[in-house]
């Protein structure tokens, strides 16, 4: 279990700083922008799922309970939309567009952009990487809590056994009662 969380705490640290990346990216693309455009400003909102997606990760693998879990694993699908949204936002950057409906790859391509598309492809494999881990971690812990239920059940024959011990302790503690009102009063067996 410890190895699964450790795996989990890395790929929720990697959220975050690939999402630090992306929002970077995004605030100087959208800076330097005559127009926002939408390959502008997707690595912006992409970069903050990221880092909202970084954050549950580091929560879930600290607390691990089964909300925490589950917000993660759905955080990191949306995670995944996200990033497949804003690569093809950001390839709209990367070509031209004529009004007769021809599109070509533009002569001088803007780093940023593909910078952008580098981190948003980079976050959707760990979307997927993470949302397995986080199954593997919702089964160990759903292991732990079957094992220690196992432990709490009690067979019919424990059930017995504890029973008759009693039993067995009531008769020897009444027995000795007994002896102890005999020795008191002075009746002889």
């Amino acid at each position: 279990m410890y190895s699964v969380l450790v795996i989990l705490a890395v790929l929720a640290v990697f959220h975050i700083f690939l999402g630090l990346i992306s929002f970077g990216v995004g605030a100087i693309s959208s800076s330097r922008a005559v127009m926002w455009l939408a390959h502008t400003v997707s690595p912006v909102w992409s970069g903050a799922c990221f880092i909202i997606c970084g954050v549950l990760g580091l929560a879930c693998a600290k607390r691990k309970t089964a909300y925490m879990i589950l917000c993660f694993t759905a955080f990191s699908f949306v995670s995944l939309i996200t990033g497949v949204v804003s690569i093809q936002l950001l390839r709209l950057g990367l070509v031209n567009h004529t009004s007769d409906g021809h599109t070509y790859a533009k002569e001088e391509q803007d780093i940023l952009i593909i910078i952008a598309l580098v981190t948003a492809g980079m976050e959707c494999l760990n979307s997927m990487i993470s949302s397995f881990v986080s199954c593997l971690v919702a089964k160990k812990l759903k292991q732990k809590k079957m094992l220690g239920r196992r432990e709490r059940y009690v067979t019919r024959e424990q059930l017995l056994a504890q029973r008759q011990a009693q039993i067995k302790q009531q008769v020897a503690e009444e027995e000795r009662k007994r002896e102890d009102e005999r020795k008191r009063t002075g009746v002889k067996v």
